[in-house]
């Protein structure tokens, strides 16, 4: 114990009762800390849309074994493009899926990938398009098949 207090720079000649008030309140000090950890990793387990920055392009993993061969896909999204997060999305997942190139707003080809304000805006705009969806991720991105995109290529 008297480690910690000379660790502390706490000197040896306190008597013990403040030695232990020091001691309790470092002890305090760490449980506390330690629950309010403990609670912002179970808020962010609740709510996985809200992901860090550089985790952004997270969002589209496992469309890269599905794009593998695809030389270009649309990408359709009806949020704010002039959004620096918006724009930081987009980059990242074009990181994510390059080689294959991502179309912003071109539905024309036989894959597109919806990333909307919500799912049911998402789905509103595919149902429009005349597309089909195909698979929808937790994030909300959803993959839609464009049957008619072999007739739309010259």
């Amino acid at each position: 114990m008297s480690i910690i207090f000379i660790a502390l720079g706490v000197p040896s000649q306190y008597n013990p009762p403040m030695r232990q008030v020091i001691l309790v309140l470092l002890g305090l000090s760490v449980v506390l800390n330690a629950g309010q950890l403990a609670l912002q990793i179970l808020e962010h387990q609740r709510h996985p849309s809200t992901i860090a920055f550089h985790s952004l392009g997270d969002k589209f993993k496992g469309l890269e074994t599905v794009f593998s061969h695809v030389r270009a896909v649309g990408y359709y999204t009806d949020k704010n493009i002039d959004e620096p997060l918006v724009v930081a999305q987009f980059e990242q997942a074009q990181y994510l899926l390059a080689p294959t190139v991502l179309d912003l707003n071109h539905t024309d080809y036989a894959w597109v990938i919806f990333d909307c304000t919500s799912p049911q805006e998402a789905f509103n705009k595919i149902k429009e398009l005349g597309l089909q969806p195909l698979k929808m991720n937790n994030f909300g991105i959803i993959l839609a098949f464009n049957p008619q995109a072999h007739r739309l290529k010259p």
